[in-house]
């Protein structure tokens, strides 16, 4: 697979209007590369670091040394952000901050529309959106009408309609009960299922992030792991020692071994744990 996104030795501060320095080094000497079509989770407690990232991905902060490719494309590059944007769409936290219009189909149209398409080409892909997402039939209803999680998904729904190659979300469920929750991971899944869309998911519900095909831990402003969700998620000490939990079937198992149950620690979802207590019976 080919690299949709790029980040080569970036390090990151903010500053305020005047371009004073208003915080230490945010990143530091980052270097990460993202797979087409690949389910990348990004782990860590506030102040790691992760959504500022992110921002940088998507070309809404810019580096104040290395550099991010999206696309192969300079996200320093002027001429080049309005590209670089149609192909990494940006879904944050809280979708009310992303909803434009009164009425849900409308609110898809905003994006396709922007970029000047035809209407027989906005009306197909915001159909197309909305039943991706599960919500043609909320079409004609007001966001305001809406649950949280049926919230995210029109927000969802806006992006798709853009046809980006990539999605990158941060933190998209941490303001949705359960099920808000578990409609957003679904939504996750199908993008990735019936689009190939590059998908990058910012969360702190580990229960999350075992569902991504590779796991990336922060903390302040650098990366401490890399890897598959088994061999993260089996490493609760170092996770718990940067402020972060494990997944719950995880912790099952810890607290199981050290009872002094024979128990492998390596099961890192519900039925993996489900079936590895019953081998003990077996």
């Amino acid at each position: 697979m080919s690299a949709e996104l790029l980040a080569e030795e970036l390090y990151f501060h903010y500053t305020d209007e005047e371009g004073n320095r208003t915080s230490g080094d945010v990143l530091k000497g980052i270097s990460i590369e993202i797979e087409k079509g690949s389910f990348t989770a990004i782990l860590g407690h506030n102040g790691s670091g992760k959504s500022t990232l992110a921002r940088l991905f998507n070309g809404i902060l810019l580096p104040v040394s290395g550099r991010v490719l999206a696309k192969g494309m300079d996200t320093r590059d002027d001429d080049k952000i309005y590209d670089i944007r149609r192909h990494v769409g940006m879904v944050f936290q809280n979708p009310d901050n992303q909803i434009v219009a009164t009425i849900v189909e409308d609110d898809v149209a905003f994006g396709p529309e922007n970029l000047g398409l035809p209407s027989e080409e906005i009306r197909k892909r915001v159909d197309d959106a909305l039943h991706a997402v599960d919500m043609y039939e909320y079409r004609y209803h007001a966001p305001s009408q809406l649950s949280g999680g049926q919230k995210q998904r029109v927000a969802i729904a806006g992006i798709i309609a853009m046809r980006p190659d990539c999605i990158i979300l941060d933190e998209p469920t941490a303001m949705l009960d359960p099920k808000g929750r578990e409609e957003v991971m679904k939504t996750i899944h199908m993008l990735r299922r019936e689009y190939g869309i590059t998908v990058v998911l910012i969360t702190h519900y580990m229960d999350e992030a075992v569902q991504a095909d590779r796991v990336i831990v922060m903390e302040k402003g650098e990366i401490i792991i890399d890897s598959t969700p088994e061999k993260v998620f089996t490493k609760p000490e170092l996770l718990q020692a940067v402020g972060l939990d494990v997944p719950q079937s995880t912790e099952i198992l810890w607290r199981l071994k050290n009872a002094g149950l024979p128990v492998p620690v390596n099961a890192i979802d519900e039925v993996s744990c489900v079936d590895t207590i019953m081998n003990l019976f077996s």
